[in-house]
């Protein structure tokens, strides 16, 4: 691997939906059945209203995304997030969610060539736990991290820093965000690589933002896929 300022990143942390794994529309689907099991017809202009903030959102906490639209009523977003929890984890279950085509094969190789894999999420851990089970990752990846686990979800750098705090305390080193990749789909994902000082943040194509909004977020580079990672670390 070529070092980005001849510096080699120790540390690469990934989203999941739309970086890593195909969403393919399941999270519009788990959201739009949990708003409609709360008595927002599918078809109407309000779902179709939350149907564009969720995807302007995406990579973002998603109870944050609830508690907006559900007016700060907590009790009614906890419900909503409760059920699309329990919608996505029947999708996962269902096979519905794949990873992309050289997913496992890159973590390997990164772990390899002495990079550690993390992964990050705007899902709570119940979704994340399913995700590494239904995908089989529990042996190719070093940490992850959900955002129900840290104090604010993206674009807060929170998972990051979590992430690298998990290295540090497992290697016993002091490794900062500038030896670190973070690599996501969303705007939010490139805001929280900016605000955390990681070294590269590698933006992907294949998810919910086009290049364009990516590099205008922040994004240092812009891939095809996060398979293509290798040949800027």
């Amino acid at each position: 691997m070529v070092p980005i300022n001849n510096k080699k990143i120790k540390l690469a942390i990934f989203d999941v939906a739309g970086t890593t794994a195909q969403d393919g529309g399941l999270v519009v689907e788990a959201f739009q059945g949990a708003m409609a099991s709360m008595g927002t017809p599918l078809g109407t202009p309000e779902m179709d209203r939350m149907t564009d903030y969720v995807n302007a959102t995406m990579g973002q906490r998603k109870i944050d995304v609830f508690m907006h639209l559900c007016d700060g009523d907590a009790d009614r977003a906890n419900k909503a997030h409760d059920r699309f929890v329990e919608g996505y984890i029947n999708l996962v279950k269902a096979g519905k969610l794949q990873e992309f085509a050289g997913i496992s094969e890159l973590f390997n190789r990164l772990r390899e060539n002495g990079i550690a894999v993390g992964i990050t999420t705007g899902f709570p851990r119940d979704i994340l736990d399913s995700v590494i089970d239904g995908l089989k990752w529990a042996s190719i990846i070093d940490f992850s991290v959900a955002a129900s686990e840290v104090a604010q979800g993206r674009p807060a750098p929170d998972m990051i820093f979590r992430t690298i705090e998990l290295y540090n305390e497992r290697y016993m080193t002091h490794i900062s965000a500038n030896d670190v990749a973070v690599i996501g789909d969303t705007e939010s994902d490139m805001q929280a690589g900016v605000t955390a000082g990681a070294q590269i943040i590698a933006g992907v194509s294949t998810g919910a933002h086009n290049p364009e909004q990516l590099f205008h977020a922040g994004a240092t580079h812009v891939l095809e896929g996060a398979v293509y990672l290798p040949t800027i670390c």
